[in-house]
C-alpha cells in the first residue's frame, strides 16, 4: 500500500485504559503551574458555571494515550504512513500543529475512546529540521458515541542530518502586544466580558524550561517519545537535547491565558503552531493580545506567543466564553 491509498481512511485508534479522574488531573496541573480549582477542588468547581470539577481542555488528547506501552497500529492509517516514511530514512519526528476544539468539558469518571482520519501527507518538503513530509491526522475523542472534540494533528516526519538553517521565524505578529506594565498573576476571579476590549494586551509570563518541566510534562501527558526524556535519542534523533513535546507546551497556554481569563472561564478552542524548540535552560516567555471580543456572547479570542531565546516556540490562538455574555454556560 503507497502513502496515497491511506489519505482519507478512518479507522479506531485509542482506548483509555482509565477513567478521566481527579489525580491525574491534579498531578497534570501542579507540572504545568495551573492553579485554577474548578479541575481539582471539589467545593469550588460545584459552585462554579461547571457544577463540578471539569478536565482542563488542554488534557483532551492525553486520556486515550497508552503510555509506555505504545506500539504503533499499522492497522490504521497514521501508524501505516509513519511506518512507510520511517523506510523510506524518514526516522525522525516532531509535532508541528496541534489544534484543538472542545464540544464539553470531561468530567471525572467518563471513559474516552478515539478515531482517527488520515487527512494528507505531504509532497517532500525542505525545512530547517531536514528533508521531510508533513502528516496530518484528525483525531476525534468520544465518550460513547458522544462527540467531546477532536484534535487537528501534524507531524513533520523527517531524515536526521539533512536539516538547513530555515529563513525565519514563526509568524508571532498577531500575538505582539505593547507591555501593560501589569505583573501577571493567576486570577481568583473571572473578567467579566465588558472588561475585555480588542488589542487588550495580556501582561508578560517568563516560564523558565528545566529538564524537569520538559520530561515531568512528556509523563504526564502519556508520552514517551525518547526524544523528550532521553538526551543520547533526543541527539541521535537530530536534536542538540531533549526538547518539550507540544502537549506541554499546549499546557502552559492554558496556565498563561486561563490565569489571565480566571477560573469560570469557558475554553472552546486551542489552535498551535509549534517553530523553535524549548530546550533546558532557556526561558519561554509568553505574550498574548485580544483580537475578538463580544460583550453580547461573552465569547473572546486572544492571540498568544511564547518566545525563547531561539525564537517563537508557539504561536496560535485561544476562544475563550467570559461571564457577562450569553453563551457563557456549559
Amino acid at each position: 500500500m503507497d502513502l496515497g491509498d491511506l489519505i482519507g481512511r478512518t479507522a479506531p485508534f485509542n482506548r483509555a485504559r482509565d477513567e478521566v479522574n481527579v489525580p491525574m488531573i491534579r498531578r497534570w496541573c501542579d507540572v504545568m503551574g495551573v492553579e485554577n480549582p474548578v479541575h481539582t477542588d471539589t467545593d469550588y468547581a460545584a459552585r462554579s458555571v461547571f457544577g463540578g470539577i471539569v478536565a482542563p481542555m488542554a488534557m483532551l488528547d492525553v486520556w486515550d494515550k497508552p503510555g509506555i506501552i505504545f506500539e504503533r497500529d499499522e492497522d490504521n492509517p497514521q501508524g501505516a504512513a509513519l511506518s512507510i516514511l520511517d523506510k523510506a530514512g524518514f526516522t525522525s519526528t516532531v509535532a508541528v500543529n496541534s489544534d484543538l476544539e472542545q464540544a464539553r468539558y470531561l468530567r471525572p469518571g467518563e471513559w474516552v475512546h478515539s478515531t482517527l482520519t488520515l487527512e494528507d501527507v505531504s509532497a517532500e518538503k525542505q525545512t530547517g529540521l531536514g528533508t521531510g513530509h508533513f502528516v496530518t491526522s484528525r483525531i476525534r475523542y468520544l465518550v460513547g458515541d458522544e462527540d467531546i472534540g477532536s484534535v487537528l494533528f501534524r507531524v513533520l516526519k523527517f531524515a536526521p542530518g539533512t536539516g538547513r538553517p530555515a529563513s525565519g521565524g514563526g509568524d508571532g505578529r498577531s500575538a505582539d502586544a505593547v507591555s501593560t506594565g501589569e505583573e501577571w498573576q493567576y486570577r481568583t476571579t473571572t473578567r467579566a466580558a465588558g472588561e475585555v476590549a480588542v488589542e487588550q494586551a495580556l501582561p508578560a509570563l517568563a516560564i523558565p524550561i528545566s529538564a524537569t518541566l520538559i520530561i515531568g510534562g512528556a509523563l504526564m501527558t502519556l508520552d514517551y517519545f525518547d526524544g523528550h526524556h532521553d538526551r543520547d535519542m533526543a541527539v541521535q534523533r537530530g536534536s542538540k537535547d531533549i526538547f518539550m513535546n507540544i502537549h506541554t507546551a499546549l499546557g502552559l497556554v492554558e496556565r498563561y491565558v486561563g490565569g489571565w481569563a480566571g477560573p469560570d472561564a469557558i475554553w472552546r478552542t486551542i489552535t498551535a503552531r509549534l517553530g523553535a524548540s524549548n530546550y533546558p535552560g532557556d526561558t519561554m516567555t509568553m505574550s498574548g493580545a485580544v483580537t475578538n471580543a463580544d460583550p453580547s456572547t461573552g465569547v473572546v479570542t486572544v492571540a498568544y506567543r511564547g518566545m525563547n531565546a531561539l525564537g517563537p516556540h508557539i504561536t496560535g490562538t485561544v476562544e475563550l466564553v467570559l461571564p457577562g455574555g450569553s453563551a457563557h454556560t456549559v
